[in-house]
């Protein structure tokens, strides 16, 4: 973790013109699973104890899904597990819906979230996400904001990575898969409706990218490589540096000195190693006592400041606080 300076703790003043700093100009955003939990969609310890309900040769002993799931005498069963985890995450992903229809107040840090990424020139927003639910489209589609995720927002429209652009959109790229996706006569189609077809979503695993060689993740796996080099900053939204792929070229970045900030409920021993040796990263998360939060300011693997502050910043609504 560093050698902690326990004299140098900033104020909050302070903590917001670094955060500010690092995040001058519009950061690649990194989202992960642990940034829609609040919103009532599952972790991988739900998915975990859901698919050990329905798949009698699952282990339900195991600690780890990604590593459980990527023994391969789980192959046979990947379909079903498909299936499984898309009817677990789909049935949360519509109360969320419903939620939103509600309260749109709830998802108000995402709206802010891409006003400061997406406003400056050349209004344009880059998201890599793992996530399968729709929670950021839900929230976009709501408030009118153009947005693609390789398709057309309409019920059969096939891949085109040319829909991603450099200028007014919101470009996301849903390196696992999303819920309406599916293989539709060996077509990738989107599916609202119809969920006869079988979904195209990568499932958790350590060897989840030997599937990756087809349309439309071959294309998504280059439109992400090429998000995270050109990125001047990282914003990182609950995002656990489980993920082979993307997680070395992050690392790769931060520690030639691109500056990144994460924003999580609890961070990882994974994300500590994995940014251990990055040239500066703030890390925001959930202290013990409900209503604070743990911030540490860590610069050429020294921590600048570490203090507890009051109020909720590793959640969204409250970080953009920092920045707006």
């Amino acid at each position: 973790m560093g050698e902690i300076i326990y004299n140098t703790n900033m104020d909050m003043d302070e903590i917001y013109k670094t955060v500010q700093s690092y995040l001058n100009e519009p950061p690649l955003v990194i989202w992960g699973s642990g940034a829609t939990i609040g919103f009532g969609l599952p972790g991988m310890s739900q998915l975990k104890d859901e698919i050990g309900k329905l798949l009698p040769t699952f282990d339900k002993t195991c600690t780890d899904l990604e590593v459980e799931l990527g023994k391969e005498k789980y192959e046979a069963d990947l379909p079903k597990i498909r299936k499984i985890i898309r009817d677990v995450v789909s049935a949360a992903d519509l109360k969320a819906k419903e939620k939103l229809l509600k309260n749109s107040d709830e998802f108000e840090g995402i709206c802010r979230l891409t006003q400061f990424c997406h406003d400056p020139h050349p209004k344009v927003m880059n998201v890599v996400s793992t996530n399968y639910d729709r929670i950021l489209e839900y929230v976009w589609g709501y408030n009118g904001l153009h947005y693609t995720d390789g398709f057309d927002q309409q019920e059969l429209s096939e891949f085109d990575e040319g829909k991603f652009q450099g200028k007014d959109i919101i470009n996301l790229m849903k390196v696992h898969g999303s819920l309406d996706w599916f293989d539709v006569d060996h077509e990738v189609r989107k599916l609202y409706t119809d969920f006869s077809y079988d979904p195209i979503m990568i499932p958790p695993g350590k060897n989840k990218y030997r599937t990756t060689h087809n349309s439309p993740y071959r294309e998504l796996m280059q439109k992400s490589d090429d998000a995270i080099k050109k990125a001047s900053s990282f914003l990182v939204v609950g995002f656990g540096f489980n993920d082979e792929h993307i997680t070395p070229l992050v690392s790769k970045k931060t520690k030639s000195g691109t500056p990144i900030v994460v924003v999580t409920m609890k961070v990882t021993s994974t994300t500590e190693k994995e940014l251990e040796k990055a040239k500066r990263v703030i890390y925001i998360e959930a202290d013990a006592d409900i209503g604070k939060s743990h911030i540490r300011v860590v610069e050429n693997g020294i921590v600048k400041s570490e203090s507890i502050e009051d109020g909720d910043y590793w959640r969204l609504n409250k970080f953009m606080d920092m920045l707006l």
